[in-house]
């Protein structure tokens, strides 16, 4: 048993200078000569940090445009739309229709949100959608292009208004845009 030991410590030994030093260690990661995690500890600051190490990776990135503040402004309103507001769904014709409302700066948040999300999913193949303001937020339409598919239909029903605000390959790509001074944003 004890040579068992002994050979996993070792291994662990061999193994943990490659995990630190992938991982950027500072003295006290390796100080320690074990794993650390990979986890930042939150989402928006592990966000931050993956586009500020894409940036200083990019030798054309022109710092006087950067603006990760921006990008920080826009994670809160991500937050405050998905944790902070109020969804009421109907179903209607070919998808669902979402009133979707808050208080104080969620309102603006989710205006922004809906208004510039449903713009880039109608310009895909596979929803119509619109927004448009209410009292205290925004009415997000929802519908399938292909009129007559009831899986379609059900998968937009089954996502709702948190499903489809993922929808689309845009997210990381607009993250690094609003953070390089690229993307405008209603802020």
């Amino acid at each position: 048993m004890t040579h068992y030991r002994t050979a996993v410590a070792a291994i662990a030994l061999i193994g943990a200078p490659a995990i630190c030093l992938a991982q950027q260690p500072t003295h006290d990661m390796v100080h320690a000569g074990a794993a650390v995690p990979t986890s930042p500890g939150q989402a928006a600051f592990g966000a931050i940090a993956e586009v500020v190490r894409m940036l200083k990776a990019d030798p054309n990135t022109d710092w006087s445009k950067v603006n990760v503040e921006a990008l920080r402004q826009h994670l809160i309103d991500m937050d405050d739309v998905v944790m902070h507001s109020v969804v009421k769904q109907r179903n209607i014709a070919g998808g669902i229709e979402v009133d979707v409302t808050g208080t104080g700066r969620t309102v603006a948040a989710i205006r922004r949100m809906t208004v510039n999300h449903s713009a880039m999913l109608e310009q895909g193949n596979e929803y119509h959608a619109s927004a448009k303001q209410i009292p205290d937020g925004a009415r997000l339409v929802v519908t399938t292009k292909n009129a007559g598919d009831e899986s379609s239909v059900a998968r937009i029903r089954g996502l709702g208004f948190a499903g489809i605000m993922t929808e689309g390959d845009h997210h990381a790509p607009h993250h690094l845009a609003i953070a390089r001074g690229e993307a405008v944003h209603d802020r």
